[in-house]
């Protein structure tokens, strides 16, 4: 049991640094010229694909029942925005600026599995929320001075969108197998922003070569291997833990942020984020009794 527990930690740790490392392998693809719908095109248009492989290797069924689908759609249509509107953020704010704003989701979650669902607030949510939204008015500060607004207004959107997200897949796919969903979700995202980009003109794939090694990281380590990987950590540890060692993964976002483009938080963000991470935490520590049976949301950013 000691060594299931070991491994299982060790797996959502490693899905925690594939997730977190999603906008610096962006980054480093725009710098090779890449624009924001061309990259997200090429992200899921691949992933979808390699995750029926994978299915197909587990000689797992692929299918999904058709009353599934318009549910499916929807959750597609919400990570479609979610990825669009935090790959935009990054554009306009460092890494680790967005990434608090983007934590600040338990909050809205909870807040819309009360208002929506009906769910009873357990012990501790209140000041939870408290503690995570004060956390994201110290990271903003009053006067948003120095800070690029549209940049921050992605990031809440991103933030409000991915709430949205996993409240509808705890609510909507509670019987549907997780790895299908998501390359469905995938699937449905890349023939979105395919559309997006046809209509727009947007799409431009005369970027440099030295985009494809951040892109096919990207798709490689942190979206594929980190799905997996947070999947098969879940099995051994259950989800109560399992969210609550994710916590760490903004902590390898603003990390790396730091040390490969020199960002740095002013004290007053920095106590922000602790006050964010420690609200999350708290957050999805008193939600445990309703999240015993639910099913993780497909995919993440």
């Amino acid at each position: 049991m000691e060594r299931q527990d070991l491994a299982g930690t060790a797996l959502v740790v490693y899905s925690a640094l594939g997730f977190g490392l999603i906008p610096i392998f962006a980054l480093f693809a725009y710098r090779g010229g890449i624009n924001l719908p061309t990259l997200l095109l090429i992200r899921f248009a691949l992933t979808a694909p390699l995750l029926l492989a994978v299915i197909a290797l587990r000689r797992r069924p692929a299918a999904l029942p058709r009353a599934a689908w318009p549910a499916l759609a929807l959750l597609g249509i919400c990570y479609t925005l979610q990825s669009g509107t935090y790959f935009a953020a990054i554009r306009y704010i460092p890494v680790s600026l967005a990434t608090l704003i983007l934590y600040s989701y338990p909050a809205f979650v909870v807040l819309l599995a009360v208002g929506v669902e009906h769910a009873p607030l357990a012990a501790g949510t209140v000041p939870a929320l408290v503690l995570s939204l004060a956390g994201v008015a110290l990271v903003l500060g009053a006067s948003f001075k120095g800070i690029d607004l549209t940049g921050v207004l992605l990031a809440l959107a991103a933030s409000l969108v991915y709430s949205g997200y996993v409240t509808l897949s705890n609510r909507l796919l509670r019987k549907v197998a997780v790895l299908p969903a998501t390359a469905f979700v995938c699937l449905f995202c890349a023939l979105a922003f395919a559309g997006l980009g046809a209509a727009t003109g947007g799409l431009d794939f005369g970027f440099a070569p030295s985009a494809w090694p951040p892109i096919l990281a990207l798709i490689l380590v942190s979206t594929i291997g980190a799905i997996l990987a947070f999947f098969g950590g879940l099995k051994r540890v259950g989800p109560t833990r399992a969210a609550l060692i994710s916590m760490v993964e903004p902590l390898f976002t603003i990390g790396f942020s730091m040390l490969l483009f020199r960002e740095s938080l002013t004290a007053r963000q920095a106590l922000g984020g602790v006050l964010i991470l420690a609200g999350a935490a708290w957050v999805t520590a008193s939600r445990r009794p309703a999240m015993s049976g639910r099913r993780a949301a497909p995919g993440r950013r």
